[in-house]
């Protein structure tokens, strides 16, 4: 038993030294990022262009300076209400009618335009745990909803992603933790079948070299079997039709073979400039 066990320690000490293969732990990607949470689309950068829900509709402010259209702008007004406008424009994407404000799609979208804002937040105050609490507990009320709108609606499902521009990252049914020891081997395996592919192509590519010169020389042969059947008045075993097809697998390989010279001439050409 020591024996065996001094034995593999000797062939993993000798793996070791001839891969070079390094393991980096991935970094960590907090929930709140639009990563995990499934956002692809962000918020609307220039705020001053928007006026707040309250004095969108009065025909005063459409002729007002630019000064006073600054003031009451969302910019000016505070997040409050820079977040009712993000929300109000999700639900008029997906809203049914006019008076629709508890179905799942409006939900939805009224949750995701809060997610949104709060990643806003976050990435301005990383460190705001009550934050961090409140937009998780968003994202996975979203879940929850989009779940469920799976369950019994995929075509609803479907389109209500497409319009909010999100996608949808469900729970992981197991929990697989990532350690180093498994990494490594995947990272070994990978090694090792880069280096089996590599020997394959080069392989490949010797018996392709070879083959023209075989070719060839299956050509004279058979032309001189041919011939001194012809002479000898024997009973002719090789054919027109072999010999011609023996020239054209020869013409294609060159013709093959004119096109690799010409890629690794180009090639080398790049690499010179």
């Amino acid at each position: 038993m020591l024996r065996r066990f001094t034995s593999l320690v000797i062939q993993n000490r000798g793996i070791k030294q001839q891969v070079d293969i390094k393991w980096v732990r991935p970094d960590y990607v907090p929930a709140y990022k639009p990563e995990r949470s499934g956002d692809l689309e962000g918020l609307p950068k220039d705020t001053v262009k928007f006026t707040a829900l309250d004095f969108s509709l009065s025909d005063e402010i459409k002729d007002a300076p630019e000064a006073v259209k600054k003031i009451f702008s969302v910019a000016h007004l505070g997040r409050k209400e820079y977040r009712t406008l993000v929300q109000k424009d999700l639900i008029d994407r997906v809203r049914r009618h006019k008076y629709d404000e508890n179905t799942s799609e409006t939900r939805i979208a009224r949750i995701t335009g809060h997610i949104r804002c709060l990643q806003e937040t976050m990435e301005l105050h990383p460190k705001n745990v009550n934050t961090k609490k409140l937009v998780q507990e968003l994202i996975d009320r979203r879940k929850k909803l989009l779940k469920f709108l799976r369950q019994y609606d995929y075509k609803k499902f479907e389109w209500l992603l497409e319009k909010l521009n999100i996608e949808y990252k469900g729970h992981p049914e197991t929990y697989h933790k990532l350690t180093r020891k498994e990494s490594l081997r995947k990272l070994t395996e990978m090694h090792c079948d880069d280096i089996r592919n590599k020997k394959l192509s080069d392989y490949r590519n010797l018996l392709e070299s070879q083959q023209g010169p075989f070719l060839q020389e299956k050509l004279n042969t058979l032309k001189f079997i041919r011939s001194e059947q012809i002479e000898l008045q024997l009973p002719i075993t090789v054919n027109e039709q072999d010999i011609a097809k023996v020239e054209q697998q020869l013409q294609e390989w060159k013709l093959r073979d004119k096109q690799k010279q010409q890629a690794k001439q180009k090639k080398k050409n790049i690499l010179l400039d």
